[in-house]
């Protein structure tokens, strides 16, 4: 008996032992993996290996190792192996509290939003938000709503991004908590970046530096990143203050070892100098920064790619041209979503026109077609995809639950009777029921898809009449500004022409001291600002598109392109700018010739398709 107890005790101790010892190898590899989670993703999936096959891990550090190989994914850019560990992280841990359901599901939400899956992340930010909600804690209610904004601007819904986020900071100034309101700041300051408003931009981000330049958690991280946005911001402005901030941020990712941002800095400089037509200035840059994502973060490369790209172009390189055709490009579009996929045919048919080669360019321009009808049947498909994830939920559940059921009787029918006869009469019941329902749900299944396909058919025709009238309404619109442009116009000529030919004012001087304040009041900026946020409202991507197409256009010949664009003619483009017939033709000209457009006509085709 004192044997018995002696081992009893002995096992204990060393069981004792080999806990603590599993516990502090999970603390020190823990430790190590936070310091390099996203600033070496591959070092901290080494840490993540290390840490899962520690032995005797509770339930509840083996799921948050789950959730944050989900991260790792997440970074690399594997957004569906992504999904697949934080559900997993979802459902391992059986005791998992509310909190941390709620932030599994955030993540989920993160990951489908860089996926370009953007009406689920918003269901599942939603869900997290009921959850945090319940449990009346404000803090992630504002974090949701913050990420909730970010899914709007990142689908370019910049006006609902920022009524959410000028909300948002109005509630957080009140929260009072520094992180928070830094945070939202940076986001917030991003939008304005992407509305053009450069100069507010700049404002905001600075708001955000005295936080991040506080040395916690990832701060300084931060700190840099703003740096290198401001940078951005001024490059836009063609203003060489961009490369004072690009230099700050790119010497402190480089102290904080973080290659990533790193290179996306050193792509920003590379775009900087070509934009400013630097060739030989942009190409190093460019070059260092596409080689290193191409090779190990290939999904954040499509931008660098095309502007690498052009910039061999520009300056004739073509045995460089030709090695960077050859690389396997399915790498750069492998976890693309379709707004990127879209952005790169789009500049690769640009690339294929200048090499001169058209057959390459139509078969690029084909692509482009299929993936504008498939972001067309995307937007239309979307509350169709949303009913149908819900009902395959449901039918999940009920099918957990019946199976449950079954298993619960089977194990009841084990401990009231063995006798074989009863088992062969359930087990044939089983067998026939089975084929029953596999009968039903087939039927099931072709009258379902049979609704589909009509389904389908009508959504399609609904669609083309709602293209035709809503092109009809842009018409309608742009020859009422038009009009109302005109008018403005005629009523200051007449104006002046009354006051030119009026006996009653005797004194010349007065006559034109009067004409001129009148013309000064008439040839007041404010008149074509109202004209161009009208026109914006109408075509929102018109000017974005062109900056793209051709970043050397200024202000001015943007400005020109607008009125070419809403077909007016020559004589009307004169009277609206005020200048004088044969200016207008020379201008056309001269845009013509920076653009490398032939005709008129050309100029006039190019104009209508943005």
């Amino acid at each position: 008996m004192y044997n018995k107890w002696l081992s009893i005790c002995v096992s204990f101790f060393f069981v004792s032992i080999s806990l603590a010892q599993s516990n502090s190898r999970y603390k020190k590899l823990y430790d190590e993996f936070v310091k390099v989670q996203f600033s070496q993703p591959e070092l901290s999936r080494q840490y993540l290996d290390s840490i899962l096959v520690l032995s005797k891990m509770p339930d509840s550090l083996v799921s948050k190792a789950y959730n944050n190989y989900g991260i790792y994914y997440a970074v690399t850019g594997n957004y569906r192996k992504a999904i697949w560990y934080f559900n997993k992280s979802y459902t391992f841990d059986k005791k998992i509290s509310k909190r941390t359901r709620a932030n599994i599901l955030c993540n989920i939400a993160n990951t489908q939003k860089m996926a370009g899956d953007f009406n689920y992340a918003i269901t599942n930010y939603t869900k997290a938000k009921k959850i945090y909600e319940l449990m009346e804690d404000k803090k992630n209610i504002f974090k949701v709503e913050s990420e909730i904004s970010s899914v709007y601007y990142s689908m370019s819904d910049y006006s609902m991004a920022l009524d959410i986020s000028s909300d948002l900071i109005q509630k957080l100034e009140k929260f009072k908590d520094e992180k928070l309101i830094s945070i939202q700041k940076l986001r917030h300051a991003n939008i304005l970046f992407n509305i053009a408003d450069f100069d507010d931009a700049i404002k905001y981000y600075k708001m955000t530096l005295p936080y991040f330049s506080k040395d916690i958690e990832n701060n300084i991280q931060n700190k840099y990143v703003a740096l290198m946005n401001i940078g951005e911001c001024y490059s836009e402005l063609n203003n060489s203050n961009a490369l004072k901030y690009f230099n700050e941020a790119l010497s402190g990712f480089k102290k904080v070892s973080d290659k990533r941002n790193e290179n996306l800095c050193l792509s920003r400089i590379g775009k900087f100098y070509y934009k400013r037509n630097e060739l030989n200035k942009s190409l190093p840059f460019l070059k260092q920064s596409f080689e290193f994502m191409y090779d190990k973060m290939p999904h954040l490369s499509t931008e660098i790619f095309v502007f690498y790209l052009k910039n061999l172009i520009d300056l004739n390189k073509n045995d460089e041209i030709n090695k960077v055709l050859k690389l396997d490009q399915s790498k750069i579009l492998e976890n693309a979503n379709l707004q990127e996929e879209i952005f790169y045919y789009k500049n690769l048919a640009f690339i294929k026109n200048k090499q001169g080669n058209i057959d390459a360019e139509y078969k690029v321009l084909k692509k482009l077609e299929e993936l504008y009808e498939e972001r067309e049947e995307k937007n239309t498909f979307e509350e169709l995809q949303k009913k149908l994830n819900q009902y395959n939920i449901k039918n999940e559940i009920q099918k957990n639950k019946n199976l449950e059921l079954m298993l619960a009787n089977a194990n009841l029918q084990k401990w009231i009777t063995f006798l074989t006869v009863f088992f062969l009469i359930i087990l044939s019941y089983y067998i026939i029921d089975k084929y029953k329902k596999k009968n039903k749900i087939q039927q099931l299944q072709l009258a379902q898809l049979a609704q589909e396909k009509e389904w389908h058919q009508n959504t399609k025709l609904l669609l083309e009449e709602k293209l035709k009238v809503e092109t009809e309404l842009v018409e309608i619109k742009e020859r009422e500004l038009t009009a109302m442009q005109l008018k403005k116009y005629q009523l200051k000529s007449r104006i002046v022409d009354f006051l030119s030919a009026t006996e009653l004012i005797q004194d010349k001087k007065q006559v034109d001291k009067i004409v001129k304040k009148v013309n000064s009041y008439f040839d007041n900026e404010d008149y074509w600002n109202e004209f161009q946020i009208k026109f914006t409202k109408m075509h929102p991507n018109f000017i974005n598109a062109l900056k793209i197409d051709y970043p050397s256009l200024t202000k001015k010949d943007i400005d020109f392109l607008i009125l070419t664009k809403l077909n007016l003619s020559n004589k009307e483009i004169a009277s609206l700018i005020n200048i004088s017939y044969e200016s207008v033709l020379s201008k056309k000209y001269l845009l013509r010739k920076k653009m490398g457009i032939g005709s008129d006509n050309e100029l006039v085709t190019y104009l209508s398709q943005k």
